[in-house]
């Protein structure tokens, strides 16, 4: 009788396996990182988001997940060249959103070696001006991508550029620019580098070690200096500092900055996972003394057939099921003084971030009212057609 009650028991202990096997793994087959369900209502404020990726066939589809998580508006930077570099394909893609979706432009940076550079650029922002471009974004392919003639790059500094970026300034457009990448894509892609994960999904985004023309990759510090040169040297130009100020990693750093140069602004894009690491009241403090130059970023990016990035990505597109919990967790540090919590993009690194508790005013620039002024917005109708 003892043997076969034990049976029993092991068998129903075994069929319990079996079934919390089966239900845990199809949870995480449809959201893979997400953590269980937390309880947060997030305040009640417009956002406008400064930093997503959206194809004009995607706008309306990406418009209807905005405006459920609470953003109102969000400027597209990915909107292309003008004079049939995109732009006024996306511009007219846009227009159909009524207001939710607004563009940024961009120009070819690899003609600065033909003697019509500066005529062209210049006109070319004069074109997007024209069109009703919000501003000039800039890839991190300026540092680290335009290959001149004898191998090297084209700096982020360089003087041939000047008069564009002076250009932008007098048009009154401002230059969202990402220069670099996280320091860890310039260090060797082992395992013990900490963002191993992405760089394993992507070995392209490492620039560690020789370029493809066998001539080495310029450090982390010298792209940033770069930026730096560029915006002190610009100061009639507002520039919007990417994935905060482009320097995540050393908050110190972005606010001296920040102290510095009154033309700088910085959004926080995708960097979330990284300035959540440091302590939450000396970030609150950065927020809170720069209030009225951070703005709300997410990086959120969808493809032309629908495939989503939700900050960063793996082997595999992010799946719809993930977007309400990467809009709570971001959420979540700003507005809460929660602990120990999972963040946005689970492939950035394996470690929890702590809230920030930003006080209503604070988040109220941060959130809609710097990107009005900066530029120049109004919020749309909240009930205007999708």
């Amino acid at each position: 009788m003892r043997d076969r009650s034990r049976a029993l028991v092991l068998g129903v202990l075994a069929l319990g396996v079996v079934i919390a096997a089966l239900f845990f793994g199809r949870g995480a087959e449809q959201s893979p990182a997400a953590p269980a369900p937390h309880r947060f209502v997030r305040a009640d404020l417009p956002r406008i988001d400064v930093h997503v990726h959206v194809p004009p066939s995607e706008a309306a589809h990406a418009v209807r997940i905005f405006r459920a998580q609470g953003v109102v508006l969000a400027l597209d930077a990915s909107g292309g060249e003008p004079d049939g570099g995109g732009l006024e394909a996306s511009i007219a893609a846009a227009a159909e959103t009524h207001g939710a979706l607004r563009d940024y432009c961009s120009i070819d940076w690899s003609r600065v070696e033909e003697p019509d550079f500066v005529a062209y650029a210049t006109h070319a922002l004069d074109r997007c001006r024209e069109e009703g471009a919000v501003g000039l974004k800039i890839y991190k392919a300026l540092g680290l991508g335009y290959e001149l003639t004898g191998g090297s790059l084209l700096r982020v500094d360089d003087p041939r550029l000047d008069p564009v970026f002076e250009h932008a300034g007098t048009l009154g457009l401002p230059v969202l620019i990402h220069t670099g990448d996280p320091q860890a894509f310039f260090r060797p892609p082992t395992p013990d580098n900490e963002r191993y994960a992405e760089l394993s999904a992507h070995p392209r985004w490492s620039f560690y070690g020789a370029r493809p023309n066998g001539q080495p990759w310029p450090s982390w510090q010298e792209v940033f200096d770069e930026f730096e040169q560029r915006v002190a040297r610009t100061p009639g130009t507002r520039f919007l500092g990417a994935h905060f100020g482009n320097d995540p990693e050393e908050p110190e750093t972005v606010a001296r900055m920040l102290a510095a140069y009154p033309n700088l602004y910085v959004e926080t894009a995708a960097r979330v996972p990284e300035i959540g690491r440091f302590p939450a009241a000396r970030m609150r403090e950065i927020f809170a003394r720069f209030h009225d130059r951070i703005l709300f970023g997410t990086d959120f990016q969808i493809g032309s057939h629908g495939q989503l990035v939700l900050g960063s990505s793996g082997g595999q597109p992010d799946t719809e099921s993930r977007i309400p919990f990467f809009y709570e967790s971001t959420y979540r540090y700003f507005e809460t003084n929660d602990r120990g919590f999972a963040h946005p993009t689970p492939i950035q690194g394996d470690w929890t971030i702590d809230g920030i508790g930003l006080p209503r005013d604070v988040l109220e620039d941060f959130y809609s009212g710097n990107a009005m002024r900066l530029f120049h917005l109004t919020l749309p109708d909240a009930h205007a057609p999708e």
